[in-house]
Parts: structure tokens; sequence; C-alpha cells
């Protein structure tokens, strides 16, 4: 072991000198720091800002229809290529092989796919604006 390690060592080991410091909680810590003149319930006396206010309303408008949106592309992404018998492709994969639906699946299976495909990443894309529409609703930043 070189100098370094045992200074360190008998640093590290050393009795502190200092006692813990106390621990005040967050609001007696925040009374403290007040003005003497000044109560803590008179200290956040602004107003709000009608901008700010007519901002959330807007956002929220925006938001229940993204919101409607995703829900109506994810009831279409079910209905073309769901995990449910219901779907397209779940009932074309259940034809019979001489009927029209057999045609259907053959000709038409990919382009369901795709459409599901596609609606899928819609409504994925939808979510992220609604995340960053729901953010700016939240914040204060932007008056």
């Amino acid at each position: 072991m070189n100098i370094f390690q045992k200074k360190l060592l008998k640093l590290l080991e050393a009795p502190e000198d200092l006692p813990p410091p106390e621990s005040v909680g967050d609001e007696a810590a925040f009374n403290d720091g007040l003005d003497m003149e000044t109560s803590p319930d008179e200290f956040n006396d602004v107003p709000d800002n009608p901008m700010n206010d007519l901002r959330r309303q807007q956002y929220g408008q925006t938001i229940q229809k993204l919101q409607s949106w995703i829900d109506e592309v994810e009831g279409w992404v079910e209905t073309l290529n769901g995990l449910g018998d219901g779907s397209m492709n779940a009932e074309l994969s259940k034809a019979d092989c001489d009927s029209v639906m057999a045609d259907v699946r053959r000709s038409e299976s990919k382009k369901i796919s795709r459409l599901a495909q596609d609606l899928s990443s819609l409504g994925e894309s939808l979510k992220q604006y609604l995340l960053a529409a729901t953010q700016k609703r939240d914040s204060n930043e932007t008056i």
C-alpha cells in the first residue's frame, strides 16, 4: 500500500467532528426562507393568466379529437387484422377452398395486412402527437 492509500484510509476511518445536520421538513424550510412580514398564504398570489387557460382549453379539445381518432384507427386495425375471430383476415383464413372468400383471401390478404400495418403506424404517430399535446397543455412554457 502506498502512502496515499494509507492517508485516504486514515481519513475515511477517522471519526467526524461535525454533528449530523438536523433534518428540516420542506414546509419548515419554506417558512424559514420567507421574509418576516410575509405569510406563507400570501407568497403565491399571482393571478392565473387567461391566455394559459385558453391554451389549455384548446389543447384539451385537440387531445379529445386525437384520442377519438386513435380509438377509431385502432378499431379498424382490429377489424382488418385483429386476433379475434371477427377480423377480416381471420374470416378469410377460415374460408372453404372453393368459395368466393378463398378468392378474396388469395388476392386481397396482403392488401388487408398492409392496410392494417399502415393504420397501426398512423395510430402510433397520432399517439406521439397526443403525448406532445398533453405535455404542452400541462406546461406553462407557451405563455
